[in-house]
């Protein structure tokens, strides 16, 4: 997959699972910049949701949560941070 496509559908999963957040237009700038930056985390990001979404094993919160952890590390760009997904 390109990397707009990627990033399109990556957007699109974190508008889905965290929409009041996404209605902030300096967070979804920042968010944006995130996905861009971490294409290797966005598509793990699609990957991870389909899997839950597939083996309707994704509780929707504990997604959400998950989302934003990831988000709010790989923003602070420390290079201790480790990902959940």
């Amino acid at each position: 997959m390109n990397t707009l496509c990627v990033t399109t559908e990556a957007l699109n999963i974190i508008e889905d699972y965290l929409p009041l957040v996404c209605k902030s237009n300096n967070y979804r700038l920042d968010i944006i910049d995130v996905v861009f930056a971490n294409q290797d985390w966005a598509n793990r990001l699609i990957d991870f949701v389909e899997m839950h979404y597939i083996n309707d094993t994704g509780d929707v919160s504990w997604i959400a949560q998950t989302i934003m952890h990831d988000i709010g590390g790989l923003m602070k760009n420390d290079e201790h941070f480790l990902p959940r997904i």
